[in-house]
């Protein structure tokens, strides 16, 4: 598989999980077009690439543990909470 397609698919899926409407793995699978088996290679890849991933029964969907995003479909970035003096 080239690429490029490796990172447009790691996007697709952190904007569904951004989102927090990825659904079962059974249906985020169908709405990306690939085996639940293959869902699970990718969500795999994006956890070593530095995001902590769970599945919430409660909310039916996948969520990161920390707030990020992956940029350009390859970089995990963290966002960090900032504090405000006063």
């Amino acid at each position: 598989m080239p690429q490029h397609e490796v990172h447009r698919t790691i996007a697709l899926i952190d904007e569904q999980i951004r989102r927090k409407e990825t659904g079962s793995p059974i249906e985020l699978a169908g709405y990306l077009r690939m085996s639940v088996r293959m869902l699970y290679f990718y969500l795999d890849m994006m956890s070593s690439l530095g995001a902590v991933i769970h599945f919430s029964k409660e909310l039916n969907s996948f969520h990161y543990k920390d707030d990020g995003f992956f940029k350009d479909g390859i970089r995990w970035i963290e966002l960090q909470k900032v504090e405000v003096s006063k």
